[in-house]
C-alpha cells in the first residue's frame, strides 16, 4: 500500500515562498550592483585610456609647434629679425579631425602681453634697475586705466612680487594685509609663477582678474613688449600722449607690413607724437620687434569630453624648448 506524504501546513509554504523570493531579490541586486560595478569600471578605464590618448596628441601638436618656431629662427638669420602676425607660426592650426576625435591648436607670442615681472625689484637695487622699474610701473598703471581698472592694483602687483615684507606704496600690501584673510597667507617676495596669483592680490575681484588676465603674462625673466603682435590697447598704454585713435594707427597694417626694427617703430611714432627724442626712446625702451617666449594652445576633443594643453616655448640662440607646460590654466 503506496504511503502519502502529508502536504506542509499553509504557513511553511508561505515561508518557502517569501524565502525563495528574498533569495531572488538578493540575487537580482547582487546582479545589477555587479553590473553596475562592471559599467562604471569600464568607464573609468575608458576615461583614464581618452586621458592617455589626449595627453599623447597634445604633445605631438608641440613638435608641431617647436618646427614652425624653428623655421622662423632660420628664416630670421636669413632676412629680417622680427616677429610679426604675417608669419607661419602665427596662422592658427584649425580643427583637424583625426581617428578619435579632433584636435586644434594654436601659437601666441606671450610678449604680446605685459609682463607683470617686469615690476620685480631686487632688494639692492642700483639706479638703472630703479629708473626701469619706475617706467614699468607707470606702463602697467596705464595699461589699467586704459581697461577701466583702479591703477592703484599696479602698486598692490609691486608689492607683491618685491624683495621686502614692508608695504613700499600707499596702494601696496604686504603679509600685514594678508594674514588677517581667511585663510591667511604670505607674499611670496619673489616673481610670480602663474598669472592666477593676481587671484590672491588686494583689490583684484574675480572681475577684474578676467579682464585684466587676456593682456598679462609672468615671464621668468625681464621682457620688452613686441609691437608687430601687441594688441592696441597695449600700444596705445605705451604713452599717456597715445589715444585710441593713435594706437589703432600703429597696429593697423602690421600683419602686411611689419615693424622690422626699432626704428622703423620709432619713425612712425614720431609721425604722430612729433620730435620728442626724450619720449620716443622712453617708449622705444619699452618695446621690441621680436619675441623669445611663446604659448602654444592645443585642445583635443574626443566623444564627449576635451582637453586643453598649454605649452611655454622659450626660444633663443641655445634653441628652442619647453618651458613649462600645464592642462587648463597656469
Amino acid at each position: 500500500m503506496m504511503q502519502h506524504t502529508p502536504a506542509p501546513p499553509r504557513s511553511q509554504r508561505g515561508v518557502a515562498l517569501i524565502t525563495a523570493l528574498v533569495i531572488v531579490s538578493l540575487a537580482s541586486i547582487t546582479a545589477i550592483a555587479m553590473t553596475e560595478k562592471m559599467q562604471i569600471s569600464t568607464r573609468r578605464t575608458a576615461n583614464v585610456l581618452h586621458a592617455d590618448q589626449r595627453y599623447f596628441l597634445t604633445l605631438g601638436s608641440e613638435a608641431w609647434a617647436k618646427g614652425q618656431l624653428i623655421r622662423d629662427k632660420e628664416e630670421d638669420a636669413k632676412h629680417d629679425k622680427y616677429d610679426g602676425l604675417d608669419e607661419d607660426w602665427a596662422k592658427e592650426l584649425p580643427a583637424t579631425a583625426i581617428d578619435v576625435g579632433q584636435i586644434e591648436a594654436k601659437i601666441i607670442d606671450l610678449q604680446a602681453r605685459f609682463n607683470l615681472n617686469n615690476l620685480y625689484l631686487e632688494a639692492e637695487a642700483n639706479e638703472d634697475s630703479k629708473t626701469e622699474f619706475a617706467r614699468q610701473l607707470a606702463y602697467f598703471k596705464r595699461l589699467l586705466q586704459a581697461l577701466g581698472l583702479e591703477p592703484g592694483i599696479a602698486q598692490a602687483v609691486a608689492d607683491w612680487i618685491d624683495a621686502d615684507i614692508n608695504p613700499s606704496f600707499p596702494d601696496g600690501a604686504e603679509d600685514n594685509e594678508y594674514l588677517g584673510r581667511e585663510p591667511p597667507y604670505r607674499t611670496p617676495n619673489s616673481q610670480m609663477a602663474s598669472v592666477t596669483e593676481l587671484r590672491l592680490i588686494a583689490g583684484v575681484t574675480p572681475e577684474i582678474y578676467d579682464k585684466l588676465e587676456p593682456y598679462v603674462t609672468t615671464l621668468p625673466t625681464a621682457s620688452k613688449l613686441n609691437v608687430n603682435t601687441a594688441d592696441p590697447i597695449l600700444l596705445g598704454a605705451l604713452s599717456d600722449n597715445l589715444d585710441e585713435s593713435s594706437s589703432k594707427s600703429l597696429s593697423e597694417g602690421r600683419k602686411e607690413d611689419p615693424f622690422t626694427t626699432i626704428k622703423a617703430f620709432k619713425d612712425r611714432l614720431k609721425s604722430i607724437l612729433g620730435d620728442n627724442n626724450n619720449q620716443l626712446e622712453e617708449i622705444a625702451s619699452l618695446v621690441d620687434v621680436s619675441s623669445h617666449y611663446f604659448l602654444l594652445k592645443t585642445t583635443v576633443s574626443m566623444d564627449t569630453s576635451s582637453q586643453t594643453l598649454q605649452t611655454i616655448f622659450t626660444r633663443d640662440d641655445q634653441g628652442t624648448r619647453v618651458l613649462q607646460r600645464a592642462i587648463g590654466l597656469f
